[in-house]
């Protein structure tokens, strides 16, 4: 039987050699390209993010949690007249603010519709901690932590969770 020459040299570069041609083997199968599909979209939608994307989350979450917050049920009747209740005066008389508001209502919704896919621990993770942050420190959560420091950890892991479901968005610049 006859064996290849560089069989008979040094065997750290065999070794190599031998990974490197199995490396190739695996590329070249559907499973390899499956998981170099798995690489890449892990690469663009997860990995991690920066400080610049972490502050631009938490822009996000607040401008999420004061349009939440600003919610309120109509509990009584209508404000308007039944004969003036379809109408639409338009964008005529709209300022920057007004555009503004309407732009921060837009983000918001979108950031709301990606915090609704999260678990329901995470989501409550992130309300205490936007509470926390915009008004009194005082507010608590056993089922989401006992601890102020674990708190902050399991906000940190909604966040990093929340992160590519924006990403896909495209809400971060």
């Amino acid at each position: 039987m006859a064996y290849e020459r560089w069989l008979y040299g040094d065997p750290a570069v065999i070794l190599d050699r031998k990974r490197e041609m199995e490396r190739r083997r695996i590329d070249r199968s559907k499973e390899g390209r499956a998981q170099r599909a798995r690489e890449g979209l892990a690469e663009l939608f997860g990995g991690h993010m920066t400080i610049d994307e972490s502050e631009q989350i938490e822009a996000l979450l607040l401008v999420w949690y004061e349009h939440e917050a600003r919610y309120r049920p109509a509990l009584s009747g209508p404000r308007i007249s039944p004969s003036c209740r379809g109408y639409d005066p338009g964008e005529v008389h709209d300022d920057g603010d007004d555009r503004d508001a309407k732009i921060n209502q837009i983000e918001a919704e979108a950031v709301a519709a990606c915090i609704d896919e999260l678990h329901y621990l995470q989501r409550a993770a992130i309300s205490l901690h936007m509470r926390n942050k915009t008004g009194p420190s005082v507010w608590r959560n056993k089922r989401v932590a006992s601890t102020i420091e674990e708190a902050h950890a399991k906000y940190q892991e909604a966040k990093q969770a929340l992160y590519p479901k924006l990403k896909k968005k495209n809400l971060l610049k």
